[in-house]
């Protein structure tokens, strides 16, 4: 009785696929692309105005409470470090309860014929081997697109979306980074053109729920994905109120492309949009660069050196440009958090509120080299408060991240951006009374901090600035 229910779900999928191979043979519409949305067009500051420091007055000393900093216990089955020690099994799983981290292979599909090994954020990742199927790609229509479905439909996808489901469970991946394990994966199995790497990864995130699609124009087939939030700098169309951004796993820069065919009804159970949420970090490797950040403080000397995980700056290359607020809430991976936080803490041991807010930001201000994006980059690149540990170079957005992050997570104090027309600051609620300019949000009241204001203390408005009424970011 299992065994016939079993063949009956499988029946009732495959019939599916049918049907939606049956729609995309014949329901295709030409739909015009637009351009994506630049998120500030205002020219930054070439260089950073710098002033005299100016000692802290701080009248009305109030305590912080420092946090306790220190790693996770990490249960022993889930020491990553431990990966390399592991090696890829000959004939056979061994027949133990303990496999290596980031296994994924059945124990009856344990020979090394029937493993892919997958590198992820510096993580090696076990997964089964996909037999991919012939997709035979000679011209394209909508009829060509509908057989490439049924041809990967009828293959033995299963054990591949499970084991992607669980990796990124495991390494905690967001929406967008689950996308980007999915290609991946798929790309480790063989040699793939471009529209047989877009197609392939169509049908794995369709299959796993995403609201994906795929147009395509005379030459090329394209991957769209519907976005839970804007993405900057990124051309998409619109359908049913919805925007699907052009996307291509491959590429770290948008693609650029004009009109293009695409089809109305999408799968019936792809309906999740893909989030971009890096509120908890994902699950690296051990760290293989830092970055040793020097200045002087004052009188005093201050260094302070931060491991990175340089596959972790690899992958958030693939992630587009999305609004400030996301960049505010990124937590920094674990390795780089206790380090960075651990020797900060010790640095503003014993300070009062104001003074170890000074520190904090003048820290920032005079240990990071500036450049604009378009000189570093020649395009606008936020970056998340890892990735500023790594580039040479950091702008204003950069620095405040950074600032707002260590504040939170050193101090306890609400951060929120201000964000100018060409520049980005901050603004701290602190319990201390200063001069300077301040405002209020819901009674509690903000005083603004610039870390790209060179030698600026907290309350000063950077030069220019003066008078102008910013946007906040809330996160």
């Amino acid at each position: 009785m299992e065994k016939k229910h079993k063949k009956d779900v499988s029946h009732f999928i495959e019939q599916y696929d049918k049907d939606f191979a049956s729609f995309l043979k014949s329901r295709w519409i030409e739909t015009d692309v637009m351009a994506g949305k630049q998120r500030d067009i205002n020219p930054k500051p070439q260089q950073t105005p710098s002033k005299q420091p100016k000692p802290i007055e701080d009248k009305t000393p109030v305590e912080i409470v420092l946090p306790d900093i220190q790693a996770p216990e990490t249960k022993p089955e889930q020491d990553r470090s431990d990966v390399a020690e592991f090696p890829l099994p000959k004939d056979k799983v061994p027949d133990v309860k303990v496999k290596p981290p980031f296994y994924y292979v059945e124990d009856d599909n344990g020979s090394e014929s029937q493993i892919s090994e997958v590198t992820l954020l510096g993580q090696t990742l076990i997964m089964p081997k996909i037999t991919l199927p012939n997709l035979n790609i000679t011209k394209l229509s909508s009829g060509v697109i509908s057989e490439l479905w049924l041809t990967m439909a009828s293959s033995d996808f299963k054990p591949a979306l499970s084991a992607i489901e669980q990796a990124s469970h495991d390494l905690k991946l967001d929406d967008w980074g689950n996308a980007l394990l999915t290609h991946q994966y798929l790309t480790t199995q063989a040699r793939l053109t471009q529209n047989q790497r877009q197609l392939l990864t169509w049908f794995y995130l369709v299959k796993q729920g995403f609201d994906a699609r795929v147009a395509f124009d005379k030459n090329e087939i394209y991957l769209l994905l519907n976005a839970a939030q804007p993405l900057f700098a990124q051309k998409f169309f619109t359908f049913d109120d919805q925007k699907y951004y052009f996307v291509d796993f491959s590429k770290t820069r948008p693609i650029n492309i004009g009109s293009v065919y695409t089809y109305e009804q999408q799968y019936s159970s792809a309906k999740k949009s893909v989030k971009i949420d890096m509120r908890v970090a994902p699950i690296l490797g051990k760290s293989d660069k830092t970055r040793v950040l020097t200045t002087k403080i004052g009188n005093q000397s201050v260094s302070v050196t931060a491991p990175y995980n340089s596959s972790y700056i690899d992958f958030l290359n693939f992630y587009p440009q999305v609004s400030m607020q996301y960049y505010f809430q990124a937590e920094l991976p674990e390795q780089t958090k206790v380090s960075l936080l651990s020797q900060l803490k010790q640095q503003i041991a014993g300070l009062s509120e104001l003074e170890a807010a000074n520190f904090l930001l003048h820290f920032v201000q005079t240990s990071l080299q500036y450049q604009t994006d378009q000189q570093q980059f020649n395009y606008e690149n936020y970056l998340f408060a890892g990735e500023t540990l790594h580039y040479p170079y950091a702008d204003c957005e950069d620095r405040s991240v950074l600032f707002a992050y260590l504040v939170t997570h050193l101090m306890g104090n609400k951060v929120v951006g201000l964000q100018y027309d060409g520049h980005v600051a901050t603004a701290v609620a602190l319990k201390s009374k200063t001069t300077g300019s301040s405002f209020l949000i819901n009674d509690v009241r903000y005083t603004i901090a610039d870390p790209t204001f060179i030698n600026a203390n907290v309350g000063e408005v950077m030069t220019g600035f003066e008078g102008v009424e910013p946007e906040l970011v809330i996160y």
